[in-house]
């Protein structure tokens, strides 16, 4: 019969809205909290897992090593869509199910992204921090009207994304190598492109792509040196994506305009030299961190446990050949 414990280690969820760790408790679950933090504490996290069945988590890293120690778990839940700090392949050798959530609103993320470019062009920052400390003083900003925005990665924020920047009055290019063939049969309006024209031609670089094989380090020296020098990259996607070290050599030199990004190759980014820089904004990892967002990303997770527990198999599943492990169901409590 299960055990029904659940580790949450996920930052924010249940904390945002209690009724999501309610709704669980009401249906039988433990609930073990071990909260997420840049101090986290890896063997005390240790000392808990070997007892659970279910774990929610956000941005901890679950590598082979640390599942070797779950002896009981069965399922994992990532508190969000992209799981790359989730070692799939190591989870399937245990048959220990691996599932996200998939269906986020792409409306928080995309809204950043205008809300970043945005604000370097117009340098909202310095013109409030030059108000509030008794100053006044008038900054020479850049439009967007008319200015060509290159998006890379046509999923759903990607196209939210298009649709905010098309109000704007921004000319639209994209690359994406899988959804681009339908994108560009569906919407007149985004010019489909090579990656190496859109990285010629692009005023602005939109990043909203998944982290890959593919995509890490997708925008590194060669990639920059392609760029127009006014150019402004914009990342909500993955800090990996970009190189750092490239893009920090780019920006110092004035190779490119700014970059202004939601995430960091290593976050937080204590030491990084791209926080001494002025051609910089930076926000700490909140693209999808808004009151509606946090609360529709819950209910996605715990209703995906909750379809688990009955025996139903998501779409969400990733690893869905571990299903072959659970003929009878994949909790039978009779």
């Amino acid at each position: 019969m299960p055990s029904k414990r659940l580790l949450i280690t996920a930052r924010s969820f249940g904390r945002n809205d209690p009724k999501h760790v309610a709704t669980l408790q009401d249906a039988g679950f433990t609930i073990v909290e071990c909260r997420e933090s840049p101090n986290t504490d890896r063997s005390c996290l240790e000392a808990v897992v070997a007892d659970v069945e279910s774990w929610v988590v956000s941005a901890f890293r679950i590598d082979d090593a640390l599942l070797s120690r779950c002896t009981n778990l069965r399922l994992i839940i990532k508190h969000g869509i992209g799981v790359d700090n989730i070692d799939i392949p190591a989870a399937t050798r245990r048959n220990i199910i691996v599932m996200n959530a998939p269906q986020v609103n792409p409306i928080p993320v995309a809204d950043l992204t205008m809300t970043l470019l945005l604000g370097f062009t117009r340098r909202i920052v310095e013109a409030h921090l030059c108000v509030t400390s008794g100053d006044w003083a008038q900054f020479l900003g850049t439009g967007v009207h008319g200015k060509t925005l290159g998006i890379i990665g046509l999923g759903r924020i990607g196209l939210a994304v298009a649709d905010r920047a098309k109000a704007f009055g921004m000319t639209l290019l994209g690359f994406d190598p899988y959804a681009g063939a339908t994108v560009s049969a569906q919407r007149p309006d985004i010019n489909v492109v090579d990656l190496e024209h859109l990285l010629r031609t692009s005023d602005f670089v939109s990043l909203n792509v998944p982290l890959s094989s593919e995509t890490e380090g997708l925008i590194d020296d060669g990639a920059l040196r392609l760029m127009k020098t006014e150019v402004v990259v914009v990342n909500t996607s993955r800090g990996r994506v970009v190189d750092e070290a490239a893009i920090y050599e780019a920006l110092i030199e004035k190779r490119i305009a700014g970059y202004a990004t939601d995430v960091f190759e290593r976050e937080p980014p204590e030491g990084s030299p791209l926080l001494k820089l002025p051609n910089v904004l930076l926000t700490p990892h909140i693209g999808w961190y808004t009151r509606d967002a946090m609360k529709s990303l819950g209910d996605q997770v715990v209703d995906s446990i909750l379809s688990v527990y009955r025996g139903e198999t998501p779409d969400n599943i990733l690893n869905r050949e571990v299903l072959s492990a659970f003929p009878a169901g994949l909790w039978d409590e009779t």
